[in-house]
């Protein structure tokens, strides 16, 4: 019997690997809704929000209505998740609906994954 040992060295790029981890936690660029936060009704532990996107581009809805429970993961931009206690009407947010959501240009559906955006 031949036995034959394949060694390799892996070196570490913590810049390479702390980015990718950050990139995770944004939102990516083509979302069902992406926009500002303009109504926010809180009622028996779940969140119904209306969202307006400024710009279309990247997103399937002009506006959505989403139903925000509190199983939807919620991705703050520090990348953590936060509760749905903490958005607030004019905060920036991206999200992907249920089964894409229903409508053209005016979207409604449950949140599948939301993310709050700083500085946009």
């Amino acid at each position: 019997m031949l036995l034959i040992g394949i060694t390799a060295c892996k070196t570490s790029n913590t810049s390479t690997n702390s980015t990718n981890t950050a990139n995770r936690n944004l939102a990516p660029q083509n979302v069902d809704i992406r926009g500002s936060i303009s109504t926010r009704h809180y009622e028996q532990g779940q969140v119904m929000i209306e969202v307006e996107s400024f710009t279309a581009q990247g997103t399937r809805y002009n506006r959505a209505y989403v139903l925000v429970l509190p199983t939807t993961q919620i991705v703050g931009p520090d990348g953590q998740s936060i509760s749905l206690s903490e958005l607030q009407q004019g905060q920036m947010v991206a999200a992907f609906l249920r089964g894409g959501g229903k409508g053209n240009l005016v979207g409604l559906g449950v949140a599948r994954k939301l993310w709050v955006e700083a500085g946009i």
